[in-house]
């Protein structure tokens, strides 16, 4: 059975989905689907000067991506233009608004306040009031033909039938406005619930020197979509208890506004991380090696030539050890690559020791003998290897892991080799002793 409540999202198109903006979206479709009702989409495209097609596109996609579909729309203001002139002609007519001509002749219309007090019970922060006569006459429909923000909202959402407006408490301010105009056209007044802003992690508004702050950003980044609606949904709103990772439909059973907090929530990147991390954990492996697949070669990476059998025991090989697909990405470079870097610290304090270059040439000449290139075959040929020369194996295993990944910090070594391949592993152990190692003879492969 499908309630009368209907709620929709109204971004401006002149730059990307913003993280708070995002939010906004997110509570607006979590308060629709918790109560069986509507959730429109309208971009409100007014500012000619700013609002670009690229954006518009950004934030339809960004919605697409995180998942929140809207049953309405999307609505474009820049579409509805006869409609806003209408009815603020309309208010002239009454004797509520006036022309107001500029220095060039050009004519806008002004809407005149009303000296009063106006007060709104909000669903988050409670009575609110304000004093109107601390308001001046605004303008409605400017002088281009285009409508105002506080105009052209209060059209819509009426005519729109929108009974509740979930929105950033930055609105707070324009509320007072809105209301004598729903007042003065005779119109029902929806409820409002302003949601407290998203700050950074030093206490100041959220921006660009935060990080990523459009929805785009972590998506390129190479996070999980489900991941940050759970994080997003978390920034204002509690479920009732600690839980930290909660899903979706769990999300629309216990959304409600009275768990929304009245103060303003702290952004915080390292529980995102951590939060990402989870998902990643208990994503099949299955889902998770084609979102692997997809973001590498998005980032460049040719993954064509890689066999799907491939693929799949590289996801199994790091699933516990990356938080984004970047991260996976910046720890796993030297299988895609001809040439890697080293990490110098890495190899001053593994590979420039005396005697490692001997090691390395035995390690090479042992594997190179083997029959089949896998993890057991490796292993058992090694291990036999520091039985033979009566070495520790961890005396082989970092200067190894250092000449075939670069890095000191690697997944299991074996599996790493057979990943690799035997023409990569052989030739990074033969450049790691020609190049990096300190030998005390000439080295003869």
């Amino acid at each position: 059975m499908s309630s009368n409540i209907k709620v929709r999202f109204a971004p401006s198109p002149t730059g990307y989905l913003h993280i708070g903006g995002a939010r906004t979206a997110l509570f607006n479709w979590l308060f629709a689907r918790h109560n069986k009702g509507v959730f429109l989409l309208r971009i409100e495209d007014t500012d000619q000067q700013r609002s670009t097609e690229e954006a518009t596109q950004a934030i339809l996609d960004s919605m697409k991506w995180l998942g929140l579909d809207w049953d309405e729309g999307p609505y474009f203001q820049s579409q509805r233009l006869p409609r806003y002139k209408q009815y603020a002609e309309k208010l002239v007519e009454q004797g509520k608004a006036f022309y107001d001509t500029d220095a060039e002749g050009r004519k806008a219309i002004r809407f005149q306040m009303q000296d009063g007090v106006t007060e709104i019970n909000d669903l988050i922060h409670g009575i609110i009031t304000f004093d109107t006569s601390l308001i001046e006459d605004f303008v409605i429909l400017k002088a281009d033909g285009f409508p105002t923000y506080n105009f052209a909202c209060v059209v819509d959402d009426a005519e729109m039938g929108i009974t509740h407006i979930i929105r950033g408490d930055d609105h707070i301010s324009n509320t007072p406005k809105q209301i004598a105009l729903y007042k003065v056209f005779g119109f029902t007044l929806p409820e409002f619930a302003h949601i407290p802003m998203i700050l950074g992690e030093d206490g100041s508004r959220l921006s660009k020197r935060h990080g990523a702050t459009s929805v785009t950003e972590y998506r390129d980044k190479g996070y999980l979509p489900y991941a940050l609606v759970n994080f997003l949904a978390l920034l204002g709103w509690s479920p009732g208890n600690d839980q930290e990772i909660i899903s979706i439909p769990e999300m629309i059973e216990k959304f409600t506004l009275k768990r929304a907090n009245k103060t303003s929530a702290q952004f915080n990147n390292i529980k995102l991380d951590w939060m990402n991390g989870q998902y990643i954990k208990n994503t099949p492996v299955e889902q998770l090696a084609q979102e692997v697949k997809r973001f590498f070669e998005k980032s460049g990476v040719a993954m064509t030539e890689m066999p799907g059998e491939w693929l799949m025991n590289f996801v199994k090989l790091y699933h516990e050890r990356f938080k984004t697909f970047q991260d996976l990405l910046n720890q796993t470079r030297f299988f895609f690559a001809d040439t890697i870097e080293y990490d110098q610290a890495a190899v001053d304090k593994f590979l420039k020791k005396e005697g490692v270059g001997e090691l390395l040439k035995e390690v090479h000449a042992a594997i190179f003998r083997v029959d089949t290139f896998d993890k057991k075959t490796l292993e058992d040929s090694l291990r036999a290897l520091t039985e033979r020369l009566g070495v520790g194996f961890l005396k082989l295993a970092q200067p190894m892991r250092v000449a075939i990944t670069g890095k000191s910090v690697s997944a299991g070594i074996f599996e790493t080799m057979e990943l690799l391949g035997r023409e990569k592993t052989l030739k990074r152990l033969d450049y790691a002793v020609k190049n990096l190692c300190e030998t005390s003879e000439a080295v003869r492969f």
